[in-house]
């Protein structure tokens, strides 16, 4: 997985952290079931805190940059949501959304005060026990809203419906060890995790950007030689290395 602000993480690697997560979450207390928000912008820490939040059968709700602090706070409430994941840079946001929520852990990719560092998460066990993933309910998945006229309007993606979008993704788009696979802010919550995990399954490259602006993709696309774009819906763009055409 590669970010276009350089950051770079190899699949194995990216996998075993999600599993010391999920045993980490266990550890303070997450059950299945639970919602778990995250805010961070698209890139590899938003999407490590959403898989890590459905390993364990959770429901992650993933939270737009753009949203404002009442909005914010009212999806907290609504979905009873009791910890978020966050950015270091966005931490100071979390930190306040506490304070209007019923949020009481605050986890930070980095080391902000106030908060619980991501790392802590992927200690072992005192007692030697692990985590098998195996025991997560799976009957979760992502929970993503909008607030229309007539007011907030939540949406449960389970892994069912996110497990059958993946088949269908990886049949049309066909995707290969050869490819590179861009996930864009432009696109829905479900179909940048699906798009992700189908790229991860592949062993395709996946290019994560937080930029939000339209007219700069295709050069980033060009740049990173993407071959799948994801937004504004997953579609291929060009054939994987080495294939005719």
């Amino acid at each position: 997985m590669i970010d276009t602000h350089g950051g770079r993480v190899e699949a194995v690697e990216f996998a075993a952290t999600l599993h010391r997560a999920a045993a980490g979450l266990c550890r303070r207390g997450v059950w299945p079931d639970d919602v778990v928000a995250v805010l961070a912008p698209v890139g590899p820490e938003r999407l490590t805190a959403v898989y890590t939040a459905m390993a364990l059968g959770c429901v992650a709700l993933p939270l737009e940059l753009t949203s404002d602090l009442e909005t914010l706070a009212d999806v907290l409430a609504r979905t009873d949501a009791r910890m978020i994941l966050v950015s270091a840079p966005l931490a100071g946001v979390a930190l306040e959304l506490a304070e209007r929520s019923r949020i009481r852990q605050i986890i930070a990719f980095g080391d902000v005060p106030g908060t619980t560092p991501f790392t802590e998460l992927l200690r072992p066990p005192d007692d030697g026990s692990s985590y098998d993933p195996e025991h997560g309910l799976f009957d979760s998945g992502v929970l993503s809203y909008a607030v229309p006229h007539g007011g907030l309007v939540t949406t449960v993606h389970s892994h069912i419906e996110l497990l059958g979008a993946f088949h269908r993704l990886e049949e049309r788009l066909a995707v290969t060890p050869a490819d590179v696979v861009l996930v864009e802010p432009g696109m829905s919550e479900p179909d940048r995790v699906v798009l992700a995990a189908v790229a991860l399954w592949n062993g395709a490259t996946l290019v994560t950007t937080p930029l939000d602006d339209g007219p700069a993709m295709p050069g980033v696309a060009a740049a990173f030689g993407v071959t799948v774009r994801g937004g504004p819906t997953p579609r291929r763009i060009g054939g994987p290395v080495g294939s005719a055409g």
